[in-house]
């Protein structure tokens, strides 16, 4: 540790100026109740400080150095902050609670990574799939009912950003409601979240069983499978999606969800399709659609006249995912005897 305080004072001296000039920012809330309100207000800027600091490193490295940076004591990592800004706050005679814009320090920080073999990833932006499942007393499970009260909460927050994370609420749409069913999807197999995966997009799915019947939130990480248990309590919904939040993090990009299934579970077809258009901007709109669906692979003209095109392409996974995401668009897919036809 004596090294960890030289460094700092190494990076004190070197950087001059730099300390005043802070580049990595967390916004960060603390709700602290103690014996006073000037120590409730002392250890909230200790947690604050602490969660700002754990925020950014999971932006920009792993869950190694959050376990390693959390052994330090408040005064050590006091010096990796170099400001905070109070947003909001309020108290009482025994509590505190703000909201807080916490600076660190980007020299100090990248110092001690690289002191004690801290590996620095700084990573692309990420989208993952939030599925708010509520489970209740009496053991059903509702996902898509104006009931879920769980989903209601993360609709309200509406793509959270968590470290380089961007959280999704899923979407209310026939795609995801034929990809997977709300009772099935807590332990969907893995040709289940190949497809809902690869319709939204996505390679990581958090399935968040809010369970009234044990008392718990569920926190499910698709394709690992890993579970974590928080404890509701007396937590309000809204109150729940923070708590879980720190569960969102060190998500590694994953092979392409087809590499992962096996070719039993894959199963492409070949699809002959006549549309009929007034534009011929119309076909170019469907084609770009077609070609960028994860679904649909080597789109190939057969002939085109008078306004009709005969077309053919090759899809993989559920024929009625790929029209609901057709009809997402405005397209009608239909069998109309030997071939398909599209409106």
């Amino acid at each position: 540790m004596r090294r960890f305080f030289f460094i700092v004072t190494l990076v004190w001296l070197l950087a001059g100026e730099a300390w005043a000039k802070p580049l990595f920012e967390a916004d960060v809330n603390v709700d602290v109740t103690a014996d006073n309100v000037v120590e409730a207000k002392r250890q909230a800027m200790a947690k604050a400080r602490r969660d700002a600091l754990n925020e950014v490193l999971m932006s920009v490295s792993t869950n190694q150095s959050v376990e390693e940076l959390s052994k330090l004591n408040d005064n050590q990592i006091q010096h990796f902050i170099a400001g905070v800004m109070v947003l909001m706050e309020k108290s009482s005679d025994v509590r505190y609670i703000a909201d807080l814009r916490v600076t660190i320090n980007e020299d100090v920080l990248k110092a001690y990574m690289a002191e004690n073999n801290l590996p620095l990833v700084v990573g692309e932006e990420q989208t993952v799939l939030v599925v708010p499942l509520l489970e209740k007393e009496d053991g059903t499970v509702d996902l898509w009912s104006d009931a879920n009260f769980w989903r209601q909460a993360f609709m309200e927050r509406r793509d959270i950003r968590k470290g380089n994370l961007i959280l999704h609420d899923i979407d209310k749409n026939l795609g995801n409601i034929t990809s997977v069913e709300a009772n099935r999807i807590y332990d969907m197999t893995d040709a289940e979240f190949a497809e809902l995966a690869g319709f939204n997009n996505v390679e990581n799915i958090y399935v968040l069983k809010y369970s009234q019947k044990d008392g718990k939130i569920y926190v499910k990480t698709f394709p690992s499978r890993e579970v974590a248990e928080v404890v509701i309590g007396e937590n309000t919904p809204q109150e729940s999606v923070e708590a879980v939040l720190p569960y969102f993090k060190d998500i590694k990009k994953v092979e392409r969800l087809e590499n992962m299934m096996s070719n039993d579970e894959i199963i492409s077809q070949e699809m002959e399709v006549v549309y009929s258009y007034s534009k011929l901007s119309e076909w170019l709109s469907l084609k770009h659609f077609l070609e960028t669906n994860p679904q649909v692979k080597d789109v190939r003209v057969i002939s085109m006249a008078n306004g009709k095109v005969h077309f053919s392409f090759v899809y993989s996974g559920v024929l009625e995912k790929l029209q609901a995401n057709l009809a997402l668009s405005g397209y009608k897919l239909r069998d109309a005897g030997g071939y398909y036809a599209i409106n």
